[in-house]
């Protein structure tokens, strides 16, 4: 039941947004005292953490890391674990170190004789040159804790300086646990990631102050869209109940295949029912083809009311744009619309829909769409119109002033 998730998530949009709690400011990234790059202007405000020393402890090996973090951070160097040994009785962890991002040899590439050279010269997949630095931190388990046992501060590379370029290190990279809840729930109103970096850009008052970019929000997301690839029915079903208890005229309707897939989906709510009763003189039905991550067409029902402005009468998903998908879409629009035929229905040119209205609504008048009309005619005999002057506005006169209904 993998099926119309994204519709629980559009739908959920003004729900969600009315109770958004902004983030705080993480105090790892975003500390006090100033630090100033060597540009005029450039002063950023950063903390100073505390130097890692021997003899320190702390409760976890998580807290250690996040401790060294801070510290790189602040001086301008990322860092990764070089080892972590695990007891051969517990299977926990008991010692590890932790080093400078730049510590360690680099690897050669070995040159393929057989392969000519490219013209181009190839994108470098790796910018980090190791340089063997000796800097690094190591610790082991004594009476329950982790306790500091080197603590090794000095670098053979330069620093980087600004405060802001060393959240570009694969370490620092990292979205705070705040921040992951406050993403949550702008992803559940479907706003885009570039929309969101512009919210926390914000929130960090500044876009070089967000301590990751925006490809690293974009990996965030795909993960939660994988968290909700199989339950996403499931909160659909979920988020229509609510809304059935708190609107008794909500209908909606759906069928699953025999794998338990959704095959049709169809709902409308009260006001879109008590319109229909006045405004089912003419309505316009179209299916959008494979424009959603789910490869269903969406299928909306849109009137006109009394002001000449559109509204929405019901829509669905189905599974392909067969005949018997639109005779089950137009089967449950019946149901909603206890029974009432539209008087006119508008669509284009497609056999199956024709179909469907011909067995459903067998007392509607079925017009084309002149969108489609005008399209396909531009389409075939656009150049020889063009050649004889007059013949194009006759043409349209033709079709907007038509003397038979």
């Amino acid at each position: 039941m993998d099926n119309a998730g994204s519709t629980s998530r559009a739908m959920s949009a003004d729900r969600a947004c009315t109770e958004i709690t902004l983030p705080q400011a993480s105090s790892t990234q975003t500390p006090p005292a100033a630090q100033n790059d060597g540009i005029e202007g450039n002063a950023e405000v950063v903390s100073t953490p505390q130097a890692p020393r021997a003899d320190m402890r702390f409760d976890t090996l998580e807290d250690a890391q996040r401790h060294y973090l801070a510290f790189a951070r602040r001086r301008g160097f990322g860092i990764r674990y070089n080892y972590r040994k695990k007891s051969e009785v517990t299977g926990e962890y008991i010692r590890a170190a932790m080093v400078c991002h730049k510590a360690g040899h680099q690897a050669k590439e070995k040159e393929d004789t057989q392969k000519p050279k490219p013209v181009v010269p190839e994108r470098m997949k790796c910018s980090n040159i190791r340089t063997d630095c000796p800097a690094r931190m190591a610790l082991k388990v004594r009476d329950g804790t982790w306790l500091v046992t080197e603590f090794f501060d000095d670098h053979n590379h330069p620093l980087l300086k600004k405060w802001s370029l060393t959240g570009f290190l694969r370490s620092h990279r990292d979205i705070p646990e705040e921040d992951q809840e406050f993403i949550k729930i702008l992803h559940t109103v479907n706003m885009e990631t570039s929309r969101m970096m512009q919210v926390m850009a914000t929130l960090y008052e500044s876009v070089e102050g967000v301590p990751y970019t925006p490809k690293d929000m974009a990996i965030f997301r795909s993960k939660l869209r994988a968290e909700n690839k199989y339950i996403d029915m499931q909160n659909t079903m979920a988020y229509f109940e609510d809304l059935k208890s708190r609107d008794k005229d909500f209908y909606y309707r759906y069928k699953l295949d025999d794998e338990d897939r959704v095959q049709y989906l169809f709902w409308v709510d009260s006001a879109a029912r008590k319109a229909y009763k006045n405004y089912n003189d003419c309505i316009s039905f179209d299916a959008t083809y494979m424009t959603n991550k789910y490869k269903m067409p969406f299928a909306p029902f849109i009137g006109i009311n009394n002001h000449g402005q559109s509204i929405q009468l019901g829509c669905g998903f189905l599974k392909n744009e067969l005949s018997e998908s639109y005779i089950w879409l137009f089967e449950s629009f019946l149901i909603a619309m206890d029974g009432v035929a539209p008087v006119n229905i508008i669509i284009d040119q497609d056999g199956s829909m024709r179909a469907g209205i011909e067995k459903m609504f067998p007392n509607t008048t079925h017009r084309n769409c002149r969108w489609h009309i005008v399209d396909k005619a531009t389409e075939e005999i656009g150049p020889f119109v063009a050649k004889i002057p007059g013949l194009r506005e006759e043409m349209n006169d033709c079709i907007n002033c038509s003397l038979t209904p």
